[in-house]
């Protein structure tokens, strides 16, 4: 038999035929299909009818998927993720006890874990772990154990650490006399002495002094948070704390054929230890983002943490002077906010602005006001968190094309935030109210799995107003187009429409039906390829 030089797998009839389910468009004028046809270039075909599809795949002699009537939606885009943090922290960290670790277990806590680490000395001699508190720490409780081995122990939701001596002194603290800065926070003994607990802008120091992991062992964390976001039915984030290491990661990752997920990169101009990269580095990957885009990575984001977190000790959250009503500035990490917005809006990157505090939220929507004045047709921003915002600030969201990225969903509904007497407030309600563009971020950045779907039926209700169905539907807009919407890619995925990339996801409940108790993703697509199938 003579061979042809016609064979291509990129020819219409190389598509597959999906049939037999229950699917979910997000798209409002046709909302249900039972079947859909994804091309050879990853993208869907032919939306409708068992009887149409089938009857294209018998024309064109498909390979046909039988989805068996299981409910099918698109995949789902995280609207906040730190990707590298959580992937090296489940590869190569300790992760210590989240209750009950004090001074007195805390050494022989972090021995135990160091053991469970997958990867070790990732940081050369430097000993990195996780937990959230360390009741009442000294740098003494480590500095027996550990007198040479600089050890550094993240906490409080990102926002503070905890340091042994060495780790001190090698980050070029002075022990005796630190000097307070703006924004910085230091627990100190009876003396004066740094306790080795740190946070927010105390850790900068710390953060940049900690040794980065090699590119190779960086994209090896990334290949693993890939497969987690893929667990959770994730095929689209946007990554919430970028750096240098980590974009020439996904650059090599997308090259080889590795990258399976839509990344938003936001590169960070500041604070600097949320990147453990100095601002002048930063703001020169931000010259040079265009260099690092590639088809999967887009890099036209930029992100600023004005202000703390309104969690136990640290209350590091600005809202406003009781005295004349004026923003607490002393909260704030940076105080050119006005400034950075113009600049970079200008050149037409998205800024993604932590606020959690009243007053944060006010300073950012200020900017984001300044910059429609000078620049009407500017990019659309977003405020992250959106925990805390004034009654009068909730209609600027939609009159300044602000999206309200509302994270971290684990504390939508949670004792922690139960207990914070309204400091902690992502209230729906009033952002729906006030139709303000909405989207949801787990803010993943610690070692587990960020599974956003059984989280989010604690809020059906308040969503939908007391209509649960209502409350679903406008859940899975959130987050499957609405996310799309914010990176400004509405025409390229976010719904399940012919002309858009084919990622969709499998579950074993019906979240039509707000069956969000004990759902699980049971299949992820990414550009009509299995990425993910649970055993």
């Amino acid at each position: 038999m003579s061979q042809s030089n016609s064979y291509s797998s990129m020819t219409p009839k190389n598509g597959t035929a999906y049939i037999n389910g229950r699917i979910y468009t997000v798209n409002e004028a046709a909302p249900w299909a039972e079947a859909f046809i994804v091309g050879p270039d990853g993208t869907f075909g032919v939306v409708g009818t068992d009887k149409e599809v089938k009857a294209k795949a018998l024309e064109d002699g498909l390979a046909v998927y039988d989805l068996r009537g299981k409910f099918i939606m698109p995949g789902i885009h995280d609207a906040h993720v730190h990707m590298l943090l959580a992937g090296v922290g489940m590869t190569s960290q300790a992760l210590l006890p989240t209750q009950g670790l004090n001074s007195t277990n805390v050494a022989e806590s972090l021995d135990h874990g160091s053991c469970m680490c997958k990867y070790a000395h990732v940081n050369q001699d430097w000993l990195v772990a996780w937990a959230y508190m360390v009741d009442d720490f000294h740098r003494d409780a480590l500095d027996k154990e550990y007198p040479d081995t600089p050890v550094v122990i993240h906490g409080g939701a990102g926002h503070s650490m905890f340091l042994n001596t060495e780790a001190l002194r090698r980050a070029g603290y002075d022990v005796d006399s630190e000097p307070d800065g703006q924004a910085t926070m230091y627990v100190r003994d009876e003396a004066g002495r740094l306790t080795g607990h740190v946070a927010e802008m105390g850790m900068s120091k710390a953060a940049r002094s900690i040794p980065q992991p090699s590119l190779g062992h960086v994209k090896r964390a990334l290949r693993h948070a890939q497969h987690q976001l893929h667990r959770a039915g994730v095929t689209s984030c946007q990554e919430a704390s970028a750096n240098s290491i980590m974009l020439h990661a996904l650059k090599e990752l997308d090259a080889e054929k590795d990258l399976k997920l839509n990344m938003y990169t936001h590169i960070v101009y500041a604070p600097d230890w949320v990147a453990e990269e100095s601002v002048e580095s930063l703001h020169k990957l931000i010259d040079d983002a265009a260099g690092f885009r590639s088809d999967h990575v887009d890099t036209r984001f930029v992100k600023i943490i004005l202000d703390g977190v309104p969690l136990p000790p640290y209350y590091t959250q600005a809202g406003f002077n009781k005295d004349d009503g004026t923003v607490d500035e002393s909260k704030l990490f940076i105080l050119n906010v006005k400034e950075a917005v113009a600049e970079y809006d200008a050149r037409g990157f998205t800024m993604k602005i932590h606020c959690t505090g009243t007053g944060a939220t006010k300073l950012a929507l200020d900017a984001f006001d300044a910059a429609r004045k000078t620049n009407p047709r500017g990019p659309r921003h977003e405020i992250a968190h959106s925990s805390g915002v004034r009654d009068e600030d909730f209609g600027r969201y939609k009159t300044l094309n602000v999206t309200a990225e509302m994270s971290p969903a684990f504390f939508f509904v949670h004792p922690v935030t139960a207990a914070s007497g309204g400091l902690m407030d992502w209230n729906f309600p009033r952002m729906i109210e006030a139709d303000a563009h909405v989207t949801i971020g787990s803010d993943w950045c610690a070692p587990n799995v960020p599974d956003l779907l059984p989280i989010l039926g604690n809020i059906v209700e308040s969503v939908g107003g007391g209509d649960r169905t209502l409350g679903a539907a406008r859940i899975c807009r959130m987050l499957t187009l609405a996310g799309a919407e914010a990176v400004g890619k509405q025409n390229e995925f976010g719904s399940v429409e012919p002309g858009k990339k084919a990622n969709f996801i499998a579950l074993n409940n019906d979240l039509s039906k707000a069956e969000f108790e004990g759902v699980k993703v049971l299949t992820t697509w990414f550009e009509g390829e299995i990425v993910y199938e649970e055993n």
